[in-house]
């Protein structure tokens, strides 16, 4: 599996910001769909480990797992990792798992750098136990009238095009059915408004790992980049607290059956 942005400590730091942000809108989709605790999770493409360690404290399952494949975001992640939390390197496009088959599955922001996301589900869903679920959170659409931020999600989402993925897989997703192995629970829309200026943090520390990739110098000038990179920065510096974004967050519920 190919993570376009990286592993670097800009993006380790990111992350942290990231699972800051989105935290409240996952907590309240893990509780609202999670009936009974699961005695096994797997947090799938885990990174630096934060929403391992939320879905871990808001389930209190008795073991929460996260896999990897970045040994670096796995040496951070354990770092803090506490009882009946472990951290374990897998590639996540690949199954088996190197754990037994869990109660329950979860990922957010992962498809959309993945080929392939519905063959994916399908050996996701192996991992399961009969009856266990695969929560996802992907990114469905994201408003904004800010000409940065439409720029930066522009180049994003043709970078991601270019290794046949999707940033907005979300749409796909939703139209994934019933199989013999698989059912769909729960399909909807969360929303969330974001401060520009985390927003702007989230795109200037994502810049970093993805600016000098061959796709972005062989289709933008040096110079557009550094102007979009400052205008971001800039924007990041003011905590007004205003909101020119939105998230629109696919939030499913797939069962083994």
């Amino acid at each position: 599996m190919q993570y376009l942005f990286g592993d670097s400590d800009a993006a380790a730091q990111r992350l942290k910001l990231v699972a800051d942000v989105f935290a409240g809108t996952t907590r309240s989709f893990v509780l609202d769909t999670v009936i009974e605790k699961p005695d096994i999770l797997a947090d799938l493409g885990c990174g630096p480990g934060h929403t391992t360690r939320l879905l871990a404290e808001t389930l209190r399952c008795a073991r929460t797992i996260g896999l990897d494949n970045s040994e670096h975001f796995l040496s951070l992640a354990r770092q803090s990792a506490q009882g009946g939390v472990s951290f374990l390197f897998h590639d996540v496009s690949s199954v088996p798992f190197p754990m037994e088959q869990g109660d329950l599955l979860y990922c957010r922001f992962l498809l959309s750098h993945l080929k392939h996301p519905r063959a994916l589900l399908s050996r996701w869903m192996t991992q399961l136990k009969q009856g266990g679920l695969l929560l996802i959170e992907e990114v469905e659409w994201i408003h904004t009238q800010n000409d940065d931020f439409a720029l930066y999600l522009s180049i994003v989402e043709a970078m991601l095009q270019d290794q046949s993925a999707e940033l907005y897989v979300g749409r796909e997703l939703d139209r994934l059915r019933d199989s013999e192995t698989m059912g769909r629970r729960i399909s909807q829309v969360g929303r969330l408004r974001v401060s520009y200026d985390d927003a702007a943090t989230m795109f200037c520390l994502n810049m970093q790992t993805w600016k000098h990739q061959p796709f972005v110098r062989s289709n933008y000038s040096f110079s557009a980049i550094t102007k979009l990179e400052d205008a971001l920065r800039t924007l990041s510096m003011k905590k007004s607290g205003k909101s020119e974004i939105e998230w629109g967050l696919r939030q499913i519920v797939f069962e083994r059956i």
